[in-house]
């Protein structure tokens, strides 16, 4: 009997070690899974008549105050779509970053002004678009 209880003991204590082990794994990977990049386009704070705007995300910048950006289109690299709308995120408005002067025309940029830019889309933590490339406004 004493020995089924050991080895009882052992197989448990065995699955422990092996769940531990699995955790800890994927808390390993998971930072270095690549942060999604979103081609985005739109519109800063008001889109013109009869646009179909298909999410609203907060932005802003250090120092300056927060702008609506009304997303109109959003794929990935390869033209696909991206897995998810950035309102769904539970935090905003996203910080933008970058090339300073990429983020002043975007932040700075009058009301209606079309937007198209990649992004590259950090969610853990405070939320923030990284700008790679902005197209427009120029």
């Amino acid at each position: 009997m004493k020995s089924r209880f050991l080895s009882a003991r052992s197989a448990g204590a065995a699955i422990l070690v092996l769940l531990t082990a699995a955790t800890a794994a994927s808390a390993f990977v998971s930072p270095l899974r690549q942060p999604p990049i979103y081609i985005i386009e739109g519109y800063l704070d008001r889109a013109p008549a009869g646009t179909t705007v298909i999410d609203r995300i907060q932005v802003a910048a250090t120092g300056r105050p927060t702008r609506w950006l009304l997303v109109t289109v959003y794929r990935s690299p390869g033209d696909l779509p991206p897995s998810r709308y950035l309102s769904r995120e539970l935090m905003s408005p996203y910080q933008v970053s970058g090339k300073n002067e990429d983020v002043a025309r975007l932040i700075g940029a009058p009301e209606g002004t079309e937007i198209k830019g990649t992004f590259v889309v950090y969610t853990t933590g405070p939320p923030w678009l990284l700008i790679a490339q902005l197209d427009l406004p120029t």
